[in-house]
Order: structure tokens, then sequence, then C-alpha cells
């Protein structure tokens, strides 16, 4: 096959997929359930290349290819192994206290780099170009009380009543009523934005492929 029969394949195949996702609207049916599974299955297949090439075997060459010659860098490539096997010990319903550890373990890095890289990605950045908007102050407070109200509305901290109930305290209840709110304009903005633009490619790739089918 030739380069320009593989590409006019390819758009044929890609204008086929999306008229049977678009085929949903009807209702669910069996074309759209197939380009769903495709799209799973290719998705599924990427991210497992890209894991490979771009963590494993570079986690292999740097720390396990030479294990005489650079036992420090081994040994670190063996932690990841640590809580793996602890989790293996979770099908055993007599050692499942130890599969315990190694969640904790997976759950304790997974939550630190999350808030790492929300103070490093998020908070900080937002910060110092707050601070440098000295002339826009609106927009400064506006960032800074949305910021603060969120954090807020997921803090569960409350009083126990002695009907049982728990109760937040009502300087945490209106910071947190506030804070949804901010959550709810962000969430309708961004499914907005998604649907903007999606129709926006969905009409580039239509007019893209209609100039690639026509003859001549």
């Amino acid at each position: 096959m030739t380069p320009e029969l593989l590409d006019r394949v390819g758009l044929i195949a890609g204008a086929i997929l999306t008229v049977m996702v678009f085929s949903y609207l009807l209702g669910d049916n069996f074309l759209y359930r197939i380009a769903i599974h495709i799209l799973i299955g290719a998705a599924a297949a990427y991210v497992l290349i890209v894991a490979v090439e771009s963590v494993l075997i570079p986690w292999f060459s740097l720390t396990m290819s030479n294990p005489l010659g650079e036992p420090t860098r081994f040994a670190l490539g063996m932690l990841p192994f640590v809580p793996g096997v602890l989790l293996l010990f979770k099908f055993s319903p007599r050692l499942s206290r130890f599969g315990n550890v190694g969640l904790v373990i997976v759950l304790g890095v997974g939550t630190a780099i999350a808030i790492w890289g929300a103070i490093t990605g998020t908070l900080l950045p937002l910060a110092i170009d707050s601070a440098r908007r000295q002339g826009n102050i609106l927009d400064t407070l506006v960032a800074v009380i949305g910021v603060v109200t969120v954090l807020v509305y997921f803090t569960y901290l409350g009083v126990r009543r002695p009907s049982g109930e728990v109760e937040q305290r009502l300087f945490i209840r209106v910071p947190g009523v506030v804070g949804q709110a901010f959550i709810v304009i962000t969430l309708g903005a961004t499914y907005a934005l998604l649907i903007i633009s999606a129709l926006t490619i969905l009409t580039g790739v239509i007019a893209q492929r209609l100039l690639a089918l026509r003859p001549g």
C-alpha cells in the first residue's frame, strides 16, 4: 500500500468511527458500542506502549540493568517491588493486613505526589502571579477567595450532635457554600469549553476529510 492510500483509508475509517459515535444521539446502539470499544482498546494500547517505552524501559536501564556494577541503583530499582509484593497478600484473607501496608504505601505516595503537584503547579504559580499583578486587585481577590473557599469546601470537620448527626460549624459551612458555587461555575465553563472545542475539531475534521476525498 502506498502512503497516499493509507492516508485515505485512515480518513475513511475516522469518518466512519465519527458517525458511529454520533449515532448515540439516536440512542444506545450496536454501532456506538463498537466505536467505544475500539476507542478504549486503542487508548489502552497507547497507554501501555507509552508506559513501557517511557517508564519501564528507562527505569530498567537506569537501575536494574547492571546489578553488580551499580548496587545502589539496583537497590533503588527494587523498591517498587516491595509494595507490589505486599499488595499480593490482599488475595489471602489471613494475610490481607500485610497487603494493607502496601496499599497505604501506594496511597501515601500518590497523595504526596498529588499534593506536591497541586502546590507547585497551581497554588504557588497562582500566588506569584497574583502578587505580580498589583494593578488588577479585583482579579487577585477573586482568585484568592476561590482557592480558599474551594479548599474549605473539601474540609470534613464537624461536630457530632447528641442525636448522632455530624454538623459543620458556621465558619466552615458558609465558605464551603461559596466554594461550591465556584466549583459549579468552573465545571459549567469547562463543560461549555469542551463542547465548543469538540464542535470546532469536528467541523475541521469533516472539512479536511471532505477535501481529501474530493477527486483531483
